[in-house]
């Protein structure tokens, strides 16, 4: 008998043995298993938070470029700003100057008109009556330049330079006409 619980007792301690082999392989296992599933939570959870990095900072870079384009478009838009307003005031000073020197010139030819009806009026009758229809040209002519400067303040840029061309000729035929008219006398 002492045989057999010899066997006997190493079977049931092989037999523990292969159990606990088996408990503790199945054990490791498991925390071999729990190990790899925090390990790829943890992996995803840094791929995760890279990847939020990486979509804040490429937010962020939108961000400023954005801010940088709009600040960019501002000034550009308060550039263009200034050009046209300068470009405006250069013509309101063109139109002015145009204005100013049409009415000088005007004002200088008015008065010489003024002393030659002053001395028409001591002018034989036939040379009178020359002098009359002489100035009747005159007075056309001095409402054609009336007319120039009534239009200057609706010129545009572009057509005040071949206003002012036109003012400067009526001015010169304004002229003609009353160096006309003083032959008359």
């Amino acid at each position: 008998m002492s045989r057999y619980t010899l066997v006997f007792a190493s079977l049931l301690l092989g037999t523990t043995a292969c159990e606990r082999s088996a408990k503790d392989e199945q054990a490791r296992a498991e925390a071999a298993q729990r190990e790899a599933d925090q390990a790829a939570a943890k992996a995803q959870r840094e791929a995760n938070e890279r990847a939020a990095q990486t979509a804040q900072q490429a937010n962020d870079k939108i961000g400023r470029t954005d801010t940088e384009a709009q600040r960019d478009m501002a000034q550009a838009q308060a550039k263009a700003n200034d050009t046209i307003r300068d470009s405006n005031q250069k013509v309101l000073e063109a139109r002015n100057d145009l204005q100013v020197r049409t009415q000088k010139s005007v004002s200088d030819l008015e008065n010489k008109v003024d002393q030659l009806r002053v001395k028409a009026q001591k002018a034989p009758p036939k040379a009178k009556t020359e002098f009359d229809q002489a100035m009747r040209d005159v007075d056309a002519k001095r409402a054609t330049i009336d007319n120039d400067l009534q239009s200057t303040r609706e010129q545009s840029a572009q057509d005040l330079d071949s206003l002012k061309a036109k003012v400067d000729k009526d001015l010169k035929d304004l002229k003609k006409s009353i160096d006309v008219a003083n032959d008359k006398l």
